[in-house]
């Protein structure tokens, strides 16, 4: 029988989500597992985690062999959990006898600088350093009123402030426990910043684009792609997130809400509607391709931003997407969502049992 396991960092998310896969799962004959990467006794190969049990419709405490199959879920909300749990994930993954359903992709800047050898791709994404010194910041001021740091692992819109250039000082728009704020601060108190943050964590630098609606929201489009039965790639659906006024990310996290994508389509031109849905659509065909070359995946959400000037910009590609764009957006897709990885991971025992027996 099957064995697919559903690796996580904490056992209390995505729980209706996991459910859902895992009564898809049953129906297909399917065993279920659910962990933690930390319950691996990495010298007996076994783990003690919770399998789901069709009968009671729950999971139950079990103790089992690593499943060949792992959809990984695990996020790393801050340095601690990723060195509590990445050196097992990493382990995981040089087993031969253990296939991902797809592999998380690195860091941003990794994924920039993947990204940005496409022609076609490079044009679309914003002008990015890694923050190495504060001279970095100064100079593009020269060229940018306001520009964006933030970092270069991490999700949620955590971690990511403003600083812009005024007459005789500068401002500081940030956030803290998801309130955003606002202060004047001094060259010095700049320079101060970003040499603290520098020598503690890795941290982007990128032009602040103006991508706000006409509520004065910023906003993004949330493009969710994933690979179907025959390891094809699809679009499963589109979104608008729009974030609370005078905020500066369209992170749900942060209070943002959900906006019909055709709706937001239908405020545009119609010229803006065409040259936009034929750039997406291109972009959407090349970039899997691209990352696919170095990393195998399953899923991907693709964030753009579409400014004041009408220009399109690819923000952020993620290997494990949240769904709630998706499910708000089209409340029919919860069962084909839960039932991707389920019809994924068979196309894999196919493929494999194809190429090894």
């Amino acid at each position: 029988m099957s064995k697919l396991g559903l690796l996580v960092t904490n056992l209390q998310q995505e729980l209706q989500y996991f459910k859902d896969i895992a009564i898809a799962g049953s129906k297909e004959g399917m065993d279920i597992y659910l962990f933690s990467p930390t319950d691996i006794d990495l010298n007996q190969k076994v783990v003690k985690g919770k399998k789901f049990c069709p009968t009671s419709n729950r999971w139950v405490n079990n103790c089992f062999s690593i499943p060949l199959f792992i959809y990984d879920r695990c996020f790393y909300e801050n340095e601690v959990v990723y060195k509590k749990h990445f050196p097992y994930v990493s382990w995981l993954k040089s087993q031969a006898d253990v296939v991902f359903l797809g592999h998380g992709l690195p860091n941003k800047w990794f994924v920039y600088n993947l990204l940005k050898e496409d022609h076609i791709i490079h044009s679309f994404l914003p002008k990015t350093e890694l923050l190495i010194d504060d001279e970095q910041v100064f100079t593009m001021f020269e060229n940018d009123h306001s520009v964006l740091l933030k970092p270069m692992s991490g999700s949620q819109g955590k971690g990511i402030f403003v600083l812009a250039k005024e007459e005789r000082s500068f401002s500081l728009l940030a956030k803290k426990e998801n309130q955003h704020f606002y202060k004047k601060v001094t060259e010095k108190q700049v320079k101060h910043l970003l040499y603290k943050i520098s020598k503690r964590y890795k941290y982007l630098l990128q032009p602040f684009l103006s991508l706000t609606n006409d509520e004065q929201r910023p906003f993004d489009l949330r493009v969710f792609l994933q690979k179907d039965e025959r390891g094809q790639w699809g679009e499963i659906g589109r979104g608008i997130r729009a974030g609370k006024v005078g905020d500066f990310t369209s992170n749900l996290a942060s209070g943002g809400k959900i906006v019909p994508y055709q709706k937001w389509l239908r405020s545009l031109s119609r010229k803006d509607q065409v040259v936009l849905q034929k750039n997406i659509n291109e972009l959407l065909e090349r970039i899997p391709k691209v990352l696919e070359n170095h990393y195998p995946l399953f899923e991907l959400g693709l964030d753009f931003g579409f400014d004041q000037t009408g220009k399109l910009w690819l923000l952020e590609v993620n290997s494990k997407p949240g769904r709630k764009v998706i499910t708000t957006s089209f409340p029919d897709k919860e069962k084909l969502l839960a039932k991707a990885p389920i019809h994924y991971c068979l196309f894999l025992q196919l493929k494999k049992g194809v190429e090894f027996t």
